[in-house]
């Protein structure tokens, strides 16, 4: 993405516009279409894509193993999406903006069977035994041939509704998936089975939906953030970006990938210390080549401020702020979180 510092793009201002293990409590607060123009992969034979709504060179996708496909021009805003290919499981098509290459999943061209707009209760999936609960909401103009970015919400501890409240930002560009805890809070390290929950969700949301598997994100409030720093860290290869309010470290070991990433995080914060992102923020820095040497260059939303020199593609953002305590800080991080992902 860059070398060193610069402006948010245009979607992500327009993003902003339409604006335990280590937790004690969780109080919380309550709470640009990209083009449909990538290529459709054939079933045997060739097909050519059609043209998107702006601009971003769209590139032909296969489905299985044969046919050729001749792509159209993406969207805007890092999602433009193609139809998947009945031949063939996920095949990849067209650049999503700035962030290049879509990868279509398997369950492109599938009619959506649940509602958009709202929170869908999903079958429950046995993790280990248990009986996990899980929703899914589908973008507000549900297109099957488009392939979505995915977010994933992780919830503080005590609620599962208790989750930066995405939805009020991505609009008709995004499919969003929450779950459930199986207790109070997440459990963190090493591969546990919220991490093999986070699996079967996106394996699920994949086949059933149609989504870009290269542009999966994940946000979390406190408990659910500290589960952020276990997933971006064994599952950094399927994870593209992340944002975190409040969380803390862990870091099993073993970690995989690299992930852009943008922590809030209160300097009043008595309940998780600011400490805890500090040293998440720190080993990205090092896994992402960032100059960590010299100052981040302040951006908007304020407090925020870009470190320069990490790895094309993978900034960390830093937004420390005070005065408000272990709050979700619902005015801030949603529009901050959707800025970083709609540029990837």
């Amino acid at each position: 993405m860059i070398a060193g510092m610069r402006k948010l793009s245009a979607p992500a201002l327009i993003a902003l516009g339409l604006l335990g293990l280590a937790c004690t409590s969780d109080p919380g607060t309550g709470g640009g279409e990209a083009g449909s123009g990538a290529g459709r992969g054939g079933t045997a034979g060739s097909s050519s894509g059609s043209a998107g709504s702006s601009s971003g060179a769209g590139g032909g996708g296969t489905a299985g193993s044969s046919g050729s496909t001749s792509g159209g021009s993406g969207g805007n805003a890092g999602s433009g999406g193609a139809a998947g290919g009945s031949a063939g499981s996920a095949g990849s098509s067209g650049s999503g903006g700035i962030g290049g290459m879509v990868t279509m999943s398997p369950g492109c061209g599938t009619p959506a069977a649940i509602a958009s707009d709202e929170w869908v209760p999903q079958p429950a999936l046995n993790i280990e035994g248990v009986d996990r609960s899980w929703w899914v909401w589908l973008p507000t103009n549900y297109d099957e041939a488009r392939a979505y970015p995915i977010v994933f919400l992780f919830h503080g501890c005590g609620s599962s509704d208790n989750n930066v409240p995405m939805q009020n930002v991505t609009g008709e560009d995004a499919i969003l998936v929450r779950g459930a805890a199986a207790g109070e809070c997440w459990e963190y390290g090493g591969d546990g089975p919220d991490v093999a929950f986070f699996d079967e969700m996106l394996s699920t949301v994949l086949s059933n939906h149609c989504a870009d598997a290269s542009r999966v994100f994940a946000a979390g409030y406190s408990s659910g953030s500290w589960l952020i720093n276990t997933l971006e860290c064994r599952r950094g290869d399927k994870i593209r970006a992340a944002g975190s309010v409040a969380g803390g470290t862990v870091n099993p070991g073993d970690c995989v990938g690299q992930v852009a990433r943008i922590f809030v995080h209160d300097l009043d914060d008595n309940d998780n210390d600011i400490s805890g992102s500090e040293t998440e923020r720190d080993r990205l820095l090092e896994v992402n080549h960032c100059d960590a040497q010299v100052d981040p260059v302040p951006e908007e939303p304020a407090p925020c401020a870009r470190y320069q020199g990490c790895d094309p593609g993978f900034p960390v953002i830093w937004c420390a702020t005070s005065g408000q305590g272990h709050d979700r800080q619902d005015d801030l991080a949603p529009g901050a979180f959707w800025a970083l992902f709609s540029e990837l």
